[in-house]
């Protein structure tokens, strides 16, 4: 199975070139059993369940990528769903976990709260015991990320999600996805 991101549109479309010595097929991420695995790999054996984060190809019948790019599948879930799992997962760990070191108890701010990214965001801050809050475009949508656990959303069409923030005594990390006019405010 293959996870459709924006970036496989966008390249569709001619606007995302292809990374140097990558496939020039879309898919930055892909689901599947291990065919083979390469010299001194020990973590993975041929057949087993994995995910896998891609430079691209991943719409191809087979891929190849570093074996640390590679998930395993999630008890529960099948290969279908898994396929969608690696592009937010590694994204919002290495962002949260590895280089901003979110801790329980902080405040966690992500934009782009019902994004791919931002529902993993807030599902990880959640689960680290971060106090989480979070920007989206529409009231149906803050609706949607207090249900995945952010504490309050800020409508960024109708709302000072700026002030907002201020209120709460500021925000320890923000994960932001607009960049632009944001990075001011975010600081």
């Amino acid at each position: 199975w293959a996870g459709v991101n924006r970036p496989d549109a966008l390249q569709r479309e001619g606007r995302y070139p292809v990374p140097p010595g990558a496939s020039p097929l879309p898919g930055l991420e892909a689901s599947g059993h291990v065919a083979a695995v390469g010299p001194g790999v020990t973590r993975w054996a041929e057949g087993d369940a994995v995910c896998a984060l891609l430079p691209g190809g991943g719409y191809a019948e087979y891929v190849a990528t570093h074996a640390d790019h590679a998930l395993a599948v999630p008890a529960g879930l099948g290969l279908r769903e898994a396929a969608c799992l690696p592009e937010a997962a590694f994204t919002v760990w290495s962002n949260l976990v590895m280089r901003g070191g979110l801790a329980a108890g902080e405040r966690f701010l992500v934009h782009g709260g019902t994004s791919g990214i931002g529902t993993t965001a807030i599902h990880v801050a959640a689960a680290l015991g971060a106090r989480v809050w979070a920007t989206a475009g529409s009231g149906e949508k803050c609706a949607a990320c207090l249900r995945l656990g952010a504490e309050w959303a800020w409508n960024y069409r109708e709302d000072d999600w700026e002030d907002g923030m201020r209120r709460e005594g500021g925000a320890n990390l923000i994960l932001d996805m607009v960049g632009g006019s944001y990075i001011p405010r975010n600081l």
